[in-house]
């Protein structure tokens, strides 16, 4: 049986509802997908039929031309008309349009392009000129296949999780898995499996979380034969074990000195230590952060050559990354939690 030109039409909540479950909480980039731009251009799509079985196509004027009273407007046929009307020239539906000229962009290229595109949610017909005015984009029939009013309850769980499992790539998966186990974490304890293999407890905590992700997942990736130097917690300042094995490859805590939340050293030849900062909300290192640090370097036996500093963070997305980014120290590297094989390093050309 051939499938209807107009596909069945869900409110604006009800998408909005729907994308949210889509991309939950610990999706990175979420913002966009799951706010009233993005069900507004959903609602728009499927209220035209530009979907990919039925081969009609938009532009995303139609979305930031659209009105509350056309939306209202739902049976097939003025439907129909809108979807013949939309392209031509000066077209304009009745009623105060959603969006202004200078909102093109957001829709276009930051939802539209940016996103829904890579995603898979939105394709683009093939031969048109990008410089080309006519309609390009439809919804793929996967994508719309997740809005039809009748889905609900566990089928619609089960249609969105195998349409994330189909279409996200297997970094974005383990992303948010990552996040999903911090934003599930109790109030108990996070205990820290050490490269010795002792165990270290902390109290529960963001900070606590990323330095365990520092610890078991960024120190064996990144140091052949890693050691913990130094932790730093809120809960409790001092461990005098650490003090002992840092002086055995020269470093030297002198007193009162502002230690940074972790350091760690990978013991090949030679000796390679990177100072760590973690940043739940504030902390980072920057440049009047890094020279606190250089004075325990220039107290110790170890050439500056041999250090790095480093910022932890929670996720890219996260506001504390983009608080703090601008004011990262030259050298220096941004690590993710939820990312933990990816590294930003800030180097100036020479």
């Amino acid at each position: 049986m051939a499938q209807p030109i107009l596909p069945e039409l869900p409110d604006i909540g009800e998408i909005k509802a729907r994308l949210n479950l889509l991309f939950p909480a610990e999706f990175p980039n979420r913002a966009i997908l799951t706010g009233e731009t993005a069900a507004r251009a959903v609602f728009v799509f499927l209220y035209g039929g530009f979907v990919e079985h039925a081969e009609r196509f938009l532009r995303p004027s139609f979305i930031y031309l659209f009105t509350a009273e056309q939306a209202k407007r739902r049976d097939h046929a003025v439907r129909e008309q809108w979807a013949a009307q939309a392209a031509t020239s000066g077209f304009r539906p009745a009623g105060k349009r959603w969006y202004a000229d200078n909102s093109r962009e957001t829709l276009r290229d930051d939802l539209i392009r940016n996103q829904l595109v890579p995603l898979g949610a939105v394709g683009r017909r093939l031969g048109i000129p990008t410089t080309s005015s006519k309609p390009i984009y439809f919804l793929t029939d996967s994508f719309a296949a997740l809005w039809g009013p009748g889905l609900q309850g566990a089928a619609l769980i089960e249609a969105l999780a195998a349409w994330r499992s189909a279409h996200l790539n297997p970094s974005t998966l383990s992303r948010m898995k990552l996040r999903a186990a911090r934003l599930g974490a109790d109030a108990t304890d996070v205990l820290i499996e050490m490269p010795d293999r002792t165990r270290t407890r902390l109290s529960a905590g963001p900070s606590s979380v990323i330095l365990k992700g520092l610890i078991e997942d960024f120190a064996p990736r990144y140091l052949k034969q890693p050691m913990v130097l130094w932790i730093s917690a809120s809960d409790k300042k001092v461990h005098p074990h650490f003090v002992g094995a840092a002086a055995l490859v020269g470093l030297a805590f002198p007193p009162n000195a502002e230690l940074p939340d972790l350091i760690l050293a990978d013991l090949g030849e030679p000796v390679r230590f990177v100072f760590c900062e973690v940043v739940a909300t504030d902390g980072a290192v920057t440049e009047a952060r890094k020279a606190d640090l250089l004075k325990i370097v220039h107290g110790s036996d170890i050439p500056l050559s041999q250090v790095e500093f480093l910022t932890a963070f929670e996720d890219r997305e996260a506001g504390p990354f983009r608080k703090n980014f601008s004011a990262l120290a030259d050298e220096g590297i941004a690590w993710f939690r939820s990312e933990p094989d990816l590294l930003v390093r800030l180097t100036r050309l020479k």
